[in-house]
């Protein structure tokens, strides 16, 4: 495994990226957490951007809270808010949680930044065949701790392994 992803369902969500009173919001969208293992790489980070945009994993639940079929996020022009969470690597050996697996910081951020920069070409890219407003993106901040807040109309979470 290279690679895990968590997405959560949102009707809004801000993150406070500065540790101080820099927040970033998007409204109904997902959320994004992700971190990277030591067999990740960016072939993995362009293939997990990808799915996370384009795979038919969400109900789409209009204005009244009616589900309906499962949509792609990119379809839906959902707003993306991803957040690092390095946590994800983690494995419990006895009573203890162990991170043995997580990527070097360094390596790990310039992962991270090529996965949010592959989110942004594709949402790009979308923009350019439809003309419409493309959804935000905000990206955490790679190594910082933030403060997060979101709504959601349920769980509608899913978690992908890499």
């Amino acid at each position: 495994m290279a690679m895990r992803v968590v997405l959560q369902s949102v009707e809004r969500a801000s993150l406070l990226v500065d540790n101080v009173d820099k927040w970033v919001n998007i409204n109904r969208g997902i959320i994004v957490y992700v971190s990277f293992l030591k067999e990740a790489n960016r072939e993995v980070a362009a293939r997990a951007a990808n799915d996370v945009l384009k795979a038919k994993i969400f109900l789409h639940v209009d204005d009244d809270c009616n589900r309906g079929r499962a949509v792609p996020a990119l379809g839906e022009g959902w707003d993306i808010m991803v957040i690092p969470q390095a946590t994800l690597a983690g494995k419990i050996k006895g009573k203890q949680a162990q991170y043995h697996s997580q990527f070097d910081k360094a390596e790990g951020e310039a992962l991270y930044q090529y996965f949010c920069e592959t989110l942004r070409n594709i949402l790009e890219a979308e923009k350019r065949e439809d003309s419409a407003a493309p959804p935000t993106l905000q990206c955490g901040t790679y190594g910082n701790r933030q403060g997060l807040k979101f709504e959601s109309l349920g769980p509608f979470t899913h978690s992908l392994e890499y």
